[in-house]
């Protein structure tokens, strides 16, 4: 498979369909919890259960897909934050393996103006705190 412009992608990507099944997966998980609490909804109306015994199923329905859930989200979340720093890693190396020589020196000039600033803001403290100091003797 090729970029937008035609290149190979870089030899470390690879394409994660398991990754749009597992967001499918709990889609569906919560789609079947949704409808069978529905179904007992259903039940009820037609006069099918009692309603303190109805009241527990639902309870007890709607607290086991919040467990699932959340271990499902933890999961989810370790998985995500893996993606992240491998994809981050891999554009990093993109980056500077893409980088223009002559930006190196523009990226210098840039730093030099900012730890200028900085030790100017610095002085200016400094120069307060001395005035200050004077003021109270």
């Amino acid at each position: 498979m090729a970029d937008i412009d035609g290149t190979p992608p870089h030899a470390n990507w690879q394409f994660h369909p398991s990754k749009l099944n597992l967001y499918k997966a709990l889609y569906f998980l919560n789609r079947g919890f949704q409808i069978t609490l529905l179904s007992l909804e259903h039940l009820e109306r037609l006069g099918m259960f009692r309603p303190e015994y109805l009241n527990g199923f639902k309870v007890t329905l709607e607290h086991t897909r919040a467990l699932a859930n959340e271990e499902l989200m933890d999961t989810l979340q370790d998985f995500e934050e893996r993606e992240s720093f491998h994809f981050g890693e891999l554009r990093r190396a993109w980056d500077e393996q893409n980088l223009d020589p002559d930006d190196v020196f523009f990226h210098v000039q840039e730093r030099r103006q900012q730890i200028k600033e900085q030790i100017r803001q610095l002085q200016k403290g400094l120069q307060r705190q001395r005035t200050r100091k004077k003021r109270k003797k």
